[in-house]
């Protein structure tokens, strides 16, 4: 019982260990505000997987806002690459105003599918006729892991693309990235876990 017990404590670290290792980037959730002299910031920069928020704080009186974003470029926002945030007041509150199933202060959009990486040019159209310009610039999100040092290299070293002559033992290590060991560790775990848990199953029968 007690080597069974040591083996499923081996198991179940090995897998713990190795969910660690290939965290993603947590999503977050970034807020544009809209003002009565414009958008803050006008230009947000979040990475894959985030999404952006706009909440509209103008309270001048029968002006309201739109968040638009022309993807198509046919200049009418329905289209399934667009955004089209529809009126967007600063309160819903108010008694006899606004008053509706579509009253909106805040619109959403994430960019974790349709709207991917890349760079989002939109508008902010008021109502009196005003037109703000903003940009949101979407980047890849790339894991820590991915972004460490090749095996061999040394600090300080610089970055050097040129190709160079090495020989064939020394090209099977350089070559492998952090990935390619992490992926390594995982099969290898896999198939230790495997054989033990053919040795449990066996073990019994044959006695």
């Amino acid at each position: 019982m007690g080597t069974l017990n040591s083996i499923q404590i081996f198991i179940l670290a090995s897998i713990v260990l190795l969910s660690a290792n290939v965290q993603a980037h947590s999503a977050d959730t970034f807020t544009v505000v809209i003002k009565e002299t414009g958008l803050t910031p006008n230009s947000s920069q979040i990475v894959y997987n985030d999404s952006v928020i706009w909440h509209n704080v103008d309270s001048n009186e029968n002006i309201t806002h739109r968040i638009v974003y022309d993807g198509d470029g046919d200049g009418l926002f329905n289209g399934s690459n667009d955004w089209d945030s529809g009126e967007l007041v600063p309160e819903c509150n108010q008694t006899g105003v606004n008053n509706t199933s579509e009253c909106n202060v805040t619109f959403l959009v994430w960019f974790n599918g349709t709207f991917g990486v890349g760079v989002y040019e939109y508008q902010d159209l008021l109502s009196n006729g005003t037109v703000y310009n903003g940009t949101i610039i979407v980047t890849e999100d790339i894991h820590p892991d991915e972004s460490l040092p090749q095996i061999g290299a040394k600090y300080g070293e610089s970055n050097d693309d040129s190709p160079k002559e090495i020989s064939d033992s020394e090209g099977i290590f350089t070559s492998l990235t952090a990935k390619d060991l992490l992926l390594i560790s995982g099969v290898s775990t896999a198939v230790m876990a495997l054989i033990l848990i053919l040795l449990i199953i066996v073990k019994p029968n044959s006695e």
